[in-house]
């Protein structure tokens, strides 16, 4: 039987299995291993800046863990000091910093704001596959981490994006992509560092809005190239709801799932259909014209599903403000 490959987002128990895809990864080298892995769960847990995907093989009736993507929002001041003075061991100071109780991941306030200015920083830690992966199966499982982070992101407006290449075969994968710069091979760190433990194979690479207009048809473009503000201003709690929801979680899974009541869960979709009402009726129409709960839901999703920047944070007070300048 052919295998079947599928995305899915990480639970926190699979990350030790992820992390296992390629250690150097990890960020464990100032920190150690089992106080990397205490970041690494930290890290999942700040869900306003970070998004995981797992691939999975499905083949007799078994699932195997054979792909990985993790990004996170770091705050601005990281982000540029870390282009300005680049140096290996970037996925090792986000972890030790962590550790260490400094992070450098963004706050929530901070997602908010820098989406809303459109400039977003992020971190891709990891993006792995399985080394026994044919070349055909490793294809296979990068297109779906590709369509993985878009569905994950689509909708956040981005000002950059940081990663490291730790080998030449992770190098290799990203040669021929013209949105991506290589910032540094860090050549002049290993001169002034001539005892360095780094392996001489790693390098910084960028994606920024400037990049990406070399390769202005990649899927990735979107996330560069902004268009709509979101109009309906739904709370923090209600965008968590509608991402459940469109992930096919019913009110008692979203309730398990946002640590609230099923009561709050009703509580929120009445604020959800009442928002939506006041500033667009044809899409969530009074109950007096036959449209049911279970049909103003359908139809709302619907809408979010192609209009994700209803579903990430922004300052529509300073929103306004950009919009009037």
């Amino acid at each position: 039987m052919d295998a079947v490959f599928s995305w899915r987002r990480v639970r926190a128990v699979d990350l030790p299995e992820c992390l296992r895809l390629h250690p150097a990864k990890n960020g464990a080298e100032t920190v150690g291993a089992a106080r990397a892995l205490e970041a690494w769960y930290q890290l999942f847990e700040m869900t306003w800046a970070t998004r995981s995907a797992l691939i999975e093989r499905q083949c007799n009736g078994t699932a195997e863990i054979v792909g990985f993507g993790f990004g996170a929002f770091v705050k601005k001041c990281f982000a540029e000091a870390e282009v300005q003075h680049p140096q290996p061991g970037l996925n090792a100071r986000i972890i030790a910093h962590l550790v260490n109780g400094t992070s450098v991941i963004a706050t929530y306030d901070e997602v908010r704001d820098a989406n809303t200015r459109r400039d977003l920083q992020q971190v891709i830690l990891d993006t792995s596959w399985k080394d026994s992966l044919s070349p055909a199966q490793r294809d296979e499982v990068r297109v779906l981490l590709g369509v993985a982070y878009l569905e994950l992101y689509e909708g956040f407006r981005f000002s950059r994006i940081l990663t490291e290449m730790v080998d030449e075969v992770d190098l290799w994968h990203m040669r021929g992509q013209r949105s991506v710069d290589i910032i540094d091979r860090f050549e002049s760190y290993r001169r002034a560092n001539l005892d360095t433990v780094w392996n001489p194979e790693r390098a910084l690479l960028a994606i920024t809005a400037e990049s990406m207009r070399n390769d202005p048809h990649s899927v990735a473009a979107r996330l560069f190239h902004h268009h709509l503000d979101p109009q309906f201003a739904f709370t923090r709690g209600e965008q968590e709801l509608l991402e459940a929801a469109l992930d096919g979680a019913d009110d008692a899974s979203a309730s398990t799932a946002l640590f609230v009541s099923v009561s709050a869960i009703k509580h929120r979709w009445k604020s959800i259909f009442e928002r939506v009402a006041a500033i667009n009726p044809e899409l969530c129409p009074p109950d007096g014209e036959g449209t049911r709960g279970i049909q103003k839901r359908q139809r709302i999703l619907a809408y979010v599903r192609s209009h994700r920047e209803e579903l990430r944070p922004f300052d529509f007070r300073k929103g306004l403000l950009r919009t009037h300048t």
